[in-house]
């Protein structure tokens, strides 16, 4: 299994962690109540976790001895092995999946997720791109008769959901607290 640990990412969610639960415990002067405080700092801290993680270790790609499991931040693939054409796309610095009778499946675990594809050199692309390769050619398969499914990772969607609705929340009862009332 190859997961992105895109350093960037993992470095925000220690720190988004950290500076939420300082702000929810730390001793403070500012006369908010405690809810006005958790909606202050916790759920910026919690998106920025959230977006932080999907941005980082939530893809994957593994290879099983009857599939190739490519799991993206909102969407997982399950290839069986007979399906798979190889691996392509380093030209246009993506790496992608070939499946045969379907598009290419872009592969999220081995692009950057936080910077941008271009914080990578050809060279650091050519090396992730091998590191697939050597993983489909040494994991020994088990040809087997399927279909391709696709998938929405329903907890991930649940995640920004409830997400989105704790920001609108906190937009809310800020704007209604008579603290911030002029």
């Amino acid at each position: 299994m190859i997961r992105r640990n895109d350093p960037l990412a993992l470095l925000a969610i220690a720190a988004g962690t950290a500076m939420g639960i300082f702000a929810c415990i730390a001793p403070t002067d500012i006369p908010y109540t405690a809810q006005m405080r958790l909606l202050l700092f916790l759920v910026p801290m919690g998106t920025l976790v959230l977006l932080m993680y999907l941005a980082g270790p939530a893809a994957f790609v593994a290879v099983t001895r009857t599939h190739v499991v490519v799991a993206n931040p909102l969407v997982r693939y399950s290839v069986p092995r007979s399906l798979v054409d190889g691996v392509g796309g380093i030209v246009r610095l993506s790496i992608e999946l070939r499946v045969s009778g379907h598009s290419p499946i872009p592969i999220a675990a081995l692009i950057p997720g936080v910077g941008g594809p271009h914080r990578l050199t050809l060279a650091g692309y050519r090396r992730r791109f091998n590191g697939i390769t050597a993983l489909l050619d040494d994991t020994p398969a088990t040809l087997m008769a399927g279909t391709m499914v696709r998938r929405y990772r329903y907890v991930h969607l649940v995640l920004l959901a409830v997400d989105v609705l704790a920001l609108v929340a906190m937009v809310l009862y800020v704007s209604t607290d008579p603290l911030t009332r002029t």
